[in-house]
């Protein structure tokens, strides 16, 4: 590997490429493609911005499906120096919303970089910029919203986000990201899959269990990236019975709490596979974390990063922390270069933290706060509970109180007697303020785009 290679940028990839030429990069139904043909559509479309007419700081909305060309276009607008918003194809219709913060000048369509033309920066947003644009770097935009919240504009410099990915030599590894690119979990499997020269698979356009399985049969993928809410499909789904799992090797999981009676279940169908917790922030990118005991150990000592807690609420400090919110306040961001990450973490003996789930979802049961994270993981631990949901409900005498949707698969299917069932079982796991007041049964749990479960408040 090129000495000078230390930190993926974009104007490391044409030197990745020269050096890995011919080995494949990409796999998909089609086959394969190789390094030389990523260098190639990467200088098409910087090429294709350039005839266009793309000024640096302009914003080029990019593809960010499963498809080949999503990665080049992204690489090859930031070459020009562009502002890159990449957006699949499902949430071409957000971008209306995003006028009355940012001024959209292209898009990629057909092959092809139009001219947009539309919206206007907010005060807010032409502050950011002007910081972006006297750093003489591309910048990226991701839209977030949580679990749920409405979508937030996120905007970053693209090259302090990429120096935290280290080029390396590794064991080559096939890498299935089910998170699009539009996400900074599928844009970060895909970067650590660039920086150590991995193969991507692509994922199936429809993210089912059955899908997702025999993609990883047929590519016999080693390594999936997913979260907790998917795996828990995977499981119930049977998909280690009725499909060859035998190449995973390693499960890097996040985005959400992992329940540890899921773990349990998980291991023992999977017992080749490495089940690794990752966690990050859209605002932060992943942060460098090792699992220790029951928590995780965030390093302060390495690049820059740093991390406290503050009224149970984990703040980071990181060197690829974003600029700010283009849409909105600044609501996270701290001037000392602080980001509030919302998550609530408990501090472990042994120096670690556990993360328990997010503060925007907290249920304030008259006076008592409950983690909807903590509530199911004492629910799945019974046997017949093969999935659940717990958000909160509007109460007249409490405020809120806990509601539960269980995917129950007992015999028993009446609502009131699986409660009470519930109620004898996790009530001896957590206090009785936190045990579900309203019980549903349902077939599925409804997951976001991007696998995790979607929470909301519910009327009374």
């Amino acid at each position: 590997m090129n000495d000078q290679l230390q930190d993926l940028t974009v104007d490391s990839i044409p030197l990745l490429v020269q050096e890995r030429g011919p080995e494949p990069m990409w796999l998909d139904s089609s086959g394969s493609r190789s390094w030389r043909n990523f260098g190639a559509a990467t200088e098409v479309a910087r090429l294709t911005c350039i005839n266009a007419g793309v000024l640096p700081g302009e914003v080029v909305i990019t593809p960010a499906d499963a498809d080949f060309d999503a990665l080049p276009w992204l690489f090859g607008a930031a070459a020009v120096g562009a502002v890159v918003v990449p957006l699949r194809s499902a949430r071409v219709g957000e971008i209306d919303a995003w006028a009355e913060f940012i001024e959209i000048g292209w898009r990629v369509a057909n092959a092809c970089v139009v001219r947009v033309g539309v919206g206007t920066r907010s005060t807010r947003a032409a502050t950011l910029w002007k910081e972006l644009r006297k750093r003489d770097h591309p910048g990226l935009i991701l839209a977030t919203g949580g679990t749920t919240g409405t979508p937030k504009l996120v905007l970053h410099d693209l090259a302090a986000l990429l120096a935290t990915i280290h080029v390396k030599v590794s064991q080559r590894r096939r890498i299935l990201p089910l998170m699009r690119f539009d996400h900074i979990g599928g844009l970060d499997a895909a970067w650590r899959a660039l920086a150590g020269g991995h193969v991507l698979v692509a994922p199936p356009r429809e993210i089912t269990p059955d899908l997702v399985a025999a993609t990883i049969a047929r590519h016999q993928v080693d390594v999936l990236p997913a979260t907790p809410s998917f795996l828990n499909l995977l499981l119930t789904a049977g998909v280690d019975r009725t499909h060859d799992l035998g190449s995973l090797r390693v499960v890097p999981y996040g985005a959400e709490p992992m329940p540890p009676r899921l773990l349990e279940r998980l291991q023992i169908a999977l017992p080749r596979v490495e089940f690794v917790q990752r966690f990050g922030t859209s605002e932060t990118g992943a942060l460098p974390v090792r699992e220790l005991g029951a928590g995780l150990e965030l390093r302060s000592d390495e690049n820059g990063f740093a991390w406290k807690v503050v009224g149970e609420e984990l703040w980071v400090r990181s060197p690829a922390r974003a600029l700010g919110y283009l849409s909105g306040g600044a609501d996270g961001f701290d001037a000392d270069g602080w980001f509030r990450t919302g998550d609530m973490v408990e501090q472990l003996p042994n120096g670690s933290i556990r993360v328990l789930g997010r503060r925007e979802e907290l249920i304030n049961v008259g006076g008592e706060k409950v983690l909807p994270g903590e509530v199911e993981s004492a629910l799945l631990a019974h046997p017949l509970v093969a999935d659940c949901r717990v958000s909160s409900k509007t109460n007249a005498m409490l405020g809120q109180i806990v509601a539960a949707d269980i995917v129950w698969r007992g015999e028993e299917q009446n609502a009131l007697v699986v409660k009470r069932l519930l109620h004898e079982f996790a009530g001896r796991i957590i206090a009785r303020h936190k045990l579900p007041v309203s019980v549903s049964l349902v077939s599925t749990i409804e997951a976001t785009s991007n696998l995790k479960k979607r929470r909301s408040l519910l009327p009374a």
